[in-house]
């Protein structure tokens, strides 16, 4: 260390100023690095958001004291601190969505009309309405307008209430059916008196998607929903049956389902002759006797206090008898709804990848299909799996095919996730390579111009120390005083040393 500083002494004003600009330099070099190497990684926090969330944000972050960044996408904060400040804040009611909620009744005036706490509620429910909807994950932003007719006793018509609902959807995201009903009714399930038929849901391009379709059109949709699903259900469960038997990755399953989504609806009546009782009886008995006198015609018969001589006495009678019985018959209705969505056929395709076995000769991978034996247990597993029935006509076919070549097996290694490793490594080679490259053009010509020997200037002659050969000789003539005092004053060392031989030769 003692050398370093003799010699830096040694060096002139111009050198001593380029090691300490080099110092200077080096030093804020290497604190500049390390505060860019430490600085932490950004983040986003919230993306798209509107200016009045973007602004409260923002408060509470200073307030919180947290180091952000805002661009054009959203606001940036340490990736460390991302999942943590979106409890926080969403503990705290942000983002509140771009629109008031219920808590614009947190501030309300004594002086507050009924009018403006009418508009404030219509304007709370839209609010709330709106972050609801937002939620959902296919959907950015979101606006919902309410028209909600005033109440009066004095007029007689019944308005109902509208609601218009405007989205805003990620880039190439599209609602399914489902989820377009899901929203229409969720917002008439929170109004009053506001039926689905008035809720009318359109996307940022002007597309309206709550569009009156015909009913038969909208039930071929939920019918191919339906089947797509049954598919996929059946595809799942024959993979995973199949996969742990072959391995992971070595059964590929494709159903096709052919179901029958005919409505029938059947009433009969059935009689039981034996089952006969009877309901009501009624019988009616009707009996009518009449007796006569008949004589000889003429006068003498007709005379009173006469008998009748030779006359004839007969008696007449009438006797009816009506019975009526009543039965009931035992009758059984019944109202038959056949059930639709009844799977009408299967039709199911398998492929099992084989076997790679490694040749002990050449080192190769050999593919050994599955034998017959194997392929037959394997359909029979799967007919047990979706419930396969020949009166229907299903079909389950299971192949044997090769996934990949024994070539593309060896070529293709298993690559690890360097995803999360890029970002530190740019910085830190970043690092390196600024480092190397102010090492070689800057710190390395100035370390070998600060190398270089300064020619040591030659003492005056009359001070030069004796030597044997002018020893004796008459000394030479004597130099100005003043050239001798500012020569060893730049020369302060070369001095000490001369001064020191001289002493050591006398």
């Amino acid at each position: 260390m003692a050398n370093i500083l003799e010699t830096i002494n040694k060096w002139d004003t111009r050198k001593k100023v380029i090691l300490g600009v080099l110092l200077v330099f080096a030093i804020a070099s290497i604190v500049l690095l390390v505060a860019w190497a430490q600085m932490p990684d950004y983040q986003v926090l919230y993306s798209n958001l509107p200016p009045e969330d973007a602004g409260l944000i923002m408060q509470k972050l200073k307030e919180m004291k947290v180091p952000y960044k805002t661009v054009s996408t959203g606001i940036l904060v340490p990736s460390e601190r991302v999942y943590e400040l979106r409890l926080e804040l969403a503990t705290m009611g942000l983002p509140q969505g771009g629109g008031m909620g219920y808590e614009i009744f947190d501030k309300t005036g004594l002086g507050t009309t009924e009018f403006v706490q009418k508009v404030n509620l219509k304007r709370a429910l839209q609010g709330e309405l709106s972050r609801t909807i937002r939620s959902l994950q296919e959907v950015v932003d979101c606006r919902v307008h309410l028209s909600i007719p005033e109440r009066s006793i004095f007029t007689g018509s019944d308005e109902k209430p509208k609601a218009s609902v405007l989205l805003r959807l990620r880039p190439g995201v599209k609602l399914s059916r489902s989820q377009i009903q899901g929203i229409v009714h969720l917002v008439a399930g929170s109004v009053e008196s506001l039926t689905p038929d008035n809720v009318t849901v359109v996307d940022s391009r002007g597309n309206v998607l709550t569009a009156r379709e015909d009913e038969s059109v909208m039930l071929s949709n939920t019918q191919r929903d339906y089947q797509r699903g049954i598919e996929r259900d059946i595809e799942k469960r024959i993979i995973s049956i199949i996969e742990p038997v072959v391995g992971k990755d070595k059964v590929k399953a494709k159903a096709n389902v052919s179901i029958d989504f005919t409505r029938i609806e059947e009433t009969q009546e059935a009689y039981d002759p034996d089952g006969q009782v009877v309901r009501s009886q009624q019988s009616l008995l009707e009996q009518k006797t009449d007796t006569t006198v008949a004589g000889v015609p003429g006068v003498q018969s007709n005379l009173p206090n006469r008998q009748a001589g030779g006359a004839a006495s007969g008696q007449a009678g009438l006797r009816r008898k009506t019975e009526t019985v009543n039965y009931e018959i035992s009758k059984t209705v019944s109202r038959i709804i056949k059930p639709t969505g009844t799977i009408k056929r299967l039709s199911i395709a398998v492929l099992v990848d084989g076997t790679y076995v490694k040749d002990d000769k050449t080192g190769e991978l050999k593919y050994v299909p599955r034998t017959e034996e194997d392929l037959r247990s394997y359909e029979e597993i799967v007919k047990k799996a979706v419930g396969y029935s020949e009166e229907r006509g299903d079909e389950v076919k299971v192949m044997n095919m090769a996934f990949q070549t024994p070539a593309e097996i060896e070529d293709t290694p298993e690559k690890p996730d360097y995803t999360r490793y890029i970002i530190p490594a740019a910085r830190y080679g970043t690092i390196l390579i600024l480092s190397v490259l102010v090492f070689l053009f800057l710190v390395r010509p100035l370390i070998a111009y600060l190398r270089q020997q300064q020619p040591t200037p030659a003492a005056p002659p009359a001070l030069q120390p004796p030597t044997p050969e002018i020893e004796g000789r008459e000394a030479p003539k004597e130099l100005p005083r003043d050239e001798i005092i500012e020569w060893a004053r730049n020369n302060p060392q070369q001095a000490a040393t001369l001064i020191k031989k001289w002493t050591e030769s006398k």
